[in-house]
């Protein structure tokens, strides 16, 4: 945006390991000054994220700028100087005084093999009295508690002095009163130094206390930014950590606090109840998981031998109807998966991709809506449908137009899957 200062810029952005993509296509700015934080379930591409920024990986495409430079025309001095990183924790290999500890954030300005300046001895005390462990100087940093060590962090990435701090889960292993702590120094560091934050956190209510903006990501891909409120909605969270949560905002102090369901349903509400999964390719894993946690007996098919959905199965002693590796549906095999189909109480079409190899599936939960189970299909179909003519977003519109029903989300799933508390609110 126009006449806006921006300390971070990631203009469609992929990045990834080996030939996984992790970050895919992003574009994120960070306003300078501003408290910003980045939100979503583990593998949703957060910590590669910082990795991208600082340099460490380097994007596949895309452009990445610090303070409208870009990040290939800065030297690692540089950025070594402009941005520090506070993890989730720091072990050290040798016994180094928490003095010590400190001082390494001046090796990237001090000059190789002279002693420390005066004025470096200035900015190390200075930063160990902004973080309030003076007293800790000629302390083992090994003896100090988790809060002492992350306020030691936190003054060594002071001492460098840097215009971006970044937290990777710097909050995560320290209990409330330190947590609070910590993010009321980053936040006297942001107010009086105009030092531009960005922070990972899985603590919902601490990101929506402390940020100004927020990111939400999944799979790779920014799934909503803006605004604290705009971002935390219960839709938001429900469709992204699949499972459902309440968000109150306070209306005296606008404070948000996000509440998460206790559990997916009451413990073994699925026993007696038989659900039958379409999946593949590792799509229905977790559906398969929670089902059994949540006591259901699970069928599956038809799967490829090799398949990963295939070996969870096996794993978990499912009964599954198995094909070939990479061969398509015989006769043979979709009919006793349709036998398996028809002996459950529901059938679930998980977010499996379909092809020509895989599109005999949908007759399953065709031949069972014909006699009256319940179908459940994963919405957008048609974002998957790899056949010709998207013949399987065509009979998935079948299947709705019978009584099939459309899922968004795990949460949602469970909320309409036959159960022991279903049964009992009839």
């Amino acid at each position: 945006m126009a006449g806006m200062n921006y300390a971070v810029e990631l203009n469609n952005v992929t990045a990834g390991y080996k030939e996984k993509i992790i970050l895919n296509n992003i574009s994120i700015a960070i306003q300078e000054g501003k408290i910003a934080g980045v939100i979503g379930p583990n593998g949703a591409g957060k910590t590669t994220l910082l990795k991208v920024i600082t340099g460490l990986l380097k994007q596949w495409t895309g452009e990445i700028r610090i303070f409208g430079k870009p990040i290939n025309k800065i030297r690692a001095l540089e950025r070594a100087c402009l941005m520090g990183v506070v993890p989730a924790s720091v072990t050290t290999p040798m016994n180094f005084t928490v003095g010590e500890i400190v001082s390494l954030g001046r090796i990237g300005t001090m000059p190789r093999w002279k002693p420390v300046s005066q004025e470096d001895k200035q900015i190390i005390e200075r930063a160990m009295a902004y973080t309030g462990i003076t007293d800790f100087h000629d302390q083992l940093y090994s003896e100090l508690s988790a809060g002492e060590k992350q306020r030691v962090i936190i003054a060594m990435v002071l001492a460098q002095q840097p215009r971006i701090i970044l937290m990777d889960e710097a909050t995560s292993h320290l209990d409330i009163n330190h947590k609070l702590e910590i993010m009321s120094i980053i936040e006297r560091l942001n107010t009086e130094h105009n030092v531009t934050v960005l922070m990972i956190s899985h603590d919902l209510n601490l990101a929506a206390d402390y940020c100004q903006n927020l990111f939400l990501f999944n799979n790779g891909n920014v799934f909503a930014k803006g605004k604290p409120h705009e971002v935390m909605t219960e839709n938001n969270l429900r469709e992204v950590y699949g499972c459902n949560v309440s968000v109150r905002t306070d209306p005296v102090s606008g404070t948000i606090t996000v509440m998460p369901a206790r559990r997916w349903m009451p413990h073994l509400s699925g026993a007696g109840f038989t659900i039958h999964v379409i999946g593949g390719g590792g799509c229905a894993e977790e559906l398969i998981r929670r089902l059994v946690l949540c006591g259901y007996t699970v069928t599956c098919g038809v799967l490829n031998q090799g398949d990963s959905d295939a070996i969870l199965s096996s794993a978990l002693g499912i009964k599954t109807i198995l094909e070939k590796p990479f061969s398509p549906i015989r006769t043979e095999s979709l009919s006793k998966a349709v036998s398996l189909a028809l002996k459950a109480d529901a059938v679930v079409v998980s977010v499996v991709p379909f092809g020509s190899g895989n599109l005999a599936n949908l007759e399953i939960a065709k031949e069972a809506l014909k006699i009256g189970k319940k179908v459940f299909i994963k919405d957008k179909i048609e974002n998957r449908d790899y056949t010709e003519g998207k013949q399987a977003s065509k009979i998935a519109a079948e299947l709705i137009n019978r009584g099939a029903i459309l899922w968004n989300n795990m949460a949602e799933l469970f909320s309409l899957l036959p159960s022991k508390q279903a049964e009992n609110k009839q």
